[in-house]
């Protein structure tokens, strides 16, 4: 038998092998009882508002495009979406909106950008209208980059606004 030390404790081969099949065990029994059910979301839940966004970024357009996305995206997840009265309600607030250079190429005397980045930050509530309670509550960050040689700011938006309108629902509407 091996004895290991560990400051002023010594440890057995033997006992860092029961720990670690406990270890395993526990994650077993946990995969077991945490196994995909469907929606996360309380079964009340049918419909959902989708108010348009707040836009503190004061980007024009940004919102509209992020409010549109967003309610064909819930659609899909089997919820209603509905203009008031739903029984939940996705609230967002675009704060930050950045278009930044990414990827450059060339010396000090002779640069060219290869690649913009978009960035959006938005502020999220997902509220039980129902209970009042939050279901979710974040800020969320989304990238969109492009290529600026064959494309424009407008694909790096709505490359952003999918991977926003995506990670709302992952924190929201979708389970794991």
């Amino acid at each position: 038998m091996k004895r290991l030390f560990t400051g002023t404790t010594i440890v057995t081969e033997a006992t860092i092998a029961t720990g670690v099949m406990l270890a395993v065990a526990c994650l077993i029994f946990n995969s077991c009882i945490y196994s995909f059910g469907g929606s996360s979301l309380p079964s009340h839940i049918k419909t959902v508002e989708v108010p348009l966004f707040e836009n503190s970024a004061l980007v024009q357009g940004v919102t509209e495009r992020i409010t549109e996305i967003l309610v064909q995206k819930v659609a899909r997840q089997r919820l209603t979406v509905v203009a008031r009265n739903g029984d939940s309600r996705i609230i967002g607030n675009v704060v930050l909106y950045k278009n930044t250079a990414q990827d450059y190429v060339g010396d000090r005397h002779s640069l060219t950008i290869k690649t913009y980045s978009v960035e959006i930050v938005a502020d999220i509530l997902f509220i039980d209208n129902k209970s009042g309670k939050e279901i979710y509550k974040g800020r969320i960050v989304s990238v969109g980059t492009y290529d600026f040689a064959n494309e424009t700011e407008e694909d790096g938006q709505i490359r952003a606004i999918e991977d926003l309108c995506e990670k709302i629902l992952q924190n929201s509407v979708k389970s794991w």
